[in-house]
This record gives C-alpha cells, structure tokens and sequence, in this order.
C-alpha cells in the first residue's frame, strides 16, 4: 500500500514519526511524506529535523509563508497548499493520505484528498479545545476522513457522535507517548549547554501559542512575562509559536525579554531530542500547548497551563489551569513547583499506539472504499 503522509509543523511531526518509523520499516508499505507550513519558512529548523529523524521530504509544497500571519495571508497560503497537494496527488497518487490533528494547513491538504478521491485516514480527531480555531478545523477534517485514530476514549466516542461509523473509529491514544518511550534523553550537562543556558536551581520550559479565538494573545503573552518576573532565579527556556495569525508578534515580545536576561533563552524549535530532554531535566512546563497537557504528564512534570487553548481536553493530576493573568500566573507557578507529580498517570495512553495504527493500515484490503462514507444517526 502507499501512503502518503503530510506534515506542516514541528507539532504534527513529532507525533506522526512513531507512525512513519513503523511505516518505513515494514515491507507491505511504500511511505512518501508531503512538507508543507512551517518547515518551509526560511530561517526554520524543522525540516532538517526530518532528515535527522531519518525520513526523506519527497514533496516539497510551499505555502508562500512569510512576515505576514494575518487572516487574508493565511486563507491565501491555505489556496496555495490545496493546489500544491492537488498536483502531488494528480502524479503520484497514493492509495491513502495520512493526517494529523488541526491545523489550517492540514485541513487545506485533506480538501485536496477529498476532491481527488484519496482516503483519508485521520489521528487525534474528536479531541476538543474551544479556544482556538484548531477545533472547528479538527472536526471538519474528521468529516472529510474515512478512517480514525483517536487518542483518547473520550475523543474516539465524540468522533462516533459527529456520524462516523465506529468501526472505523479507532482508541489507541498518544503516538506522543510512543515517541517518549523511543528516544534516549540527552544527559543533564550536555542539555543545558547544547541551549547555552547555565541551569539554575529551577528552571521552566515555556512555549506560548495565540489564542486563535481571542482578540488578547499577545496582551497574554506579556501577563506570561510579568509573572516570570516574581521568579528571577529561574532559568527560562522558551520555544517558539506555531505559524498562526499573531504568531510573529508573540515571539518578538519573547525575543526581547529573553535579550535582556542572562537566564533565559529562545529556540524557535529545539526539536524532539532536546524538547523531551528538556521535560526530563526541567521543573515546570508553562504555557498553552498541547504538548503541556499531552505530554508533560510522562515525565511526572508540573504544567501550568494558561487560559482556554486547551479547554476540555483529559488532563491528568499534574496540570493546573489557570486564567491568562500575570499575578494569577505567578501564583500557579508556585502551586505547580510544590506540587508532588510522582503518581501522575498520562490519560492519552499506554506508548503502543504506532504498532495498532499499522496494523489496521495493513489490514485494509481495499482502502479506496473509505472514501464512501455514510452518516450514522445516534440511537433515539
């Protein structure tokens, strides 16, 4: 069988490799890997950290991603990804199309699949976080997908509920978790010098997303800031935000907080290695990503997440929620430091979740027949 999997950003990436390693690696499958989004925009690091992970780019598709994030530069850059995936599809059709999460630049590649009569097999549909785009853009491409990996039972009964047929809508939780298991965490010294940071008594990861749905990201962003402030011992370690409107404006705020300080630093990615080694050696993990909330509970870590991003995904015992405002912020922070996360279980699954997803890929006989969908009423 031959897929074709698409990635836009170093967050699907990192959760898709379990998948594509397994894919590589098995006989009964021909992998391809379609690059588009946030690995294309100059000055980025993610696309080498595909080759590094030991996959090939076979379709470069760029976007046209630039200095400008706004709403009109986006729809155009989703335009352009549509017709790229259009003609990777029309000259070398795959048998199905492998997706992932909630992204405009995915949702612009499934709308090229669905026009071209490509199944679409889908992960981490069903999941719910109201505070950005992400989850209406998740939800539609559940509905142009024919086949489901959702990564939490909670998510896989929503998918079920939007009409799906359940015997397409697969549990198998977190490739994340898979990922985590797989790679072998720098040592402690060799981590903090390879981000130039001396480590000091605490230290934070921090990575903040806009809040696509919010007119006050970046005013969010500098309530983030001034609660860093209350912690001058700490040393910081932020990443960069994904490739959203408002985006550029957070970073640069980052950027110049971090130029004034000895005890912090900014990658736009650190890439999976260091990212994990950096949960393993770290204190707290702050911010709005996903990854806070799907990741973090593995390593025992405290997370603070901040504001309605994340709204109503599982949470395990280690996260605390807190409202987008800076004294508020700093009083979490505290919580978090002296909150015992030993006992703290991942409700996004168990790290075999590549292996099940490969092997209901290879027991599709005939995977065209996905792209006939039916609507299943709920029992009344």
């Amino acid at each position: 069988m031959k897929i074709l999997a698409a990635t836009g950003t170093r967050a699907d990436w990192g959760l898709l490799v379990p998948v594509l390693d397994a894919l590589r690696d098995d006989s009964r499958f021909t992998l391809e890997i379609a690059v588009t989004g946030q690995h294309l925009v100059t000055g980025g690091t993610s696309l080498d950290a595909i080759t590094a992970d030991g996959h090939r780019a076979d379709h470069l598709i760029d976007m046209g991603l630039g200095n400008d994030d706004s709403p009109a530069a986006l729809a155009r850059a989703m335009g352009t990804a549509t017709s790229g995936v259009g003609a990777v599809l029309a000259s070398n059709r795959p048998d199905l199309m492998l997706l992932l999460g909630d992204r405009y630049e995915t949702l612009a590649m499934a709308l090229a699949a669905v026009v071209a009569r490509v199944p679409i097999a889908h992960m981490f549909g069903g999941d719910v976080t109201e505070g950005a785009i992400d989850d209406s853009i998740r939800h539609a491409i559940t509905k142009l997908a024919g086949l489901h990996f959702a990564s939490n039972a909670e998510s896989a009964a929503r998918i079920v509920q939007m009409g799906e047929d359940p015997n397409r809508v697969h549990n198998f939780g977190s490739t994340g978790i898979d990922r985590i298991l797989a790679l072998k965490p720098m040592a402690y010294a060799n981590f903090f010098a390879s981000v130039g940071l001396n480590p000091q008594v605490k230290n934070f990861v921090i990575t903040f997303h806009p809040a696509t749905l919010s007119d006050s990201s970046t005013a969010q962003a500098q309530a983030v800031l001034d609660a860093l402030d209350a912690f001058p011992d700490a040393g910081l370690i932020f990443t960069g935000s994904n490739a959203d409107p408002g985006a550029r404006e957070i970073d640069a705020l980052v950027q110049r907080y971090v130029a004034s300080r000895d005890n912090a630093v900014f990658y736009a990615s650190l890439g999976s290695l260091r990212y994990f080694s950096a949960l393993t050696h770290c204190d707290l993990v702050l911010g709005n990503s996903s990854s806070g909330v799907l990741e973090a509970p593995s390593f025992h870590l405290p997370t603070v997440n901040i504001g309605d991003r994340q709204a109503r995904r599982p949470r395990a015992t280690s996260v605390i929620d807190v409202k987008p405002q800076s004294e508020a912020i700093a009083d979490a922070i505290r919580a978090g430091l002296s909150l015992d996360c030993s006992n703290a279980e991942n409700p996004f699954g168990d790290g075999h979740s590549a292996g099940r997803i490969v092997d209901v890929l290879a027991a599709l006989d005939t995977p065209d027949k996905l792209v006939r969908k039916l609507f299943l009423d709920l029992p009344t």
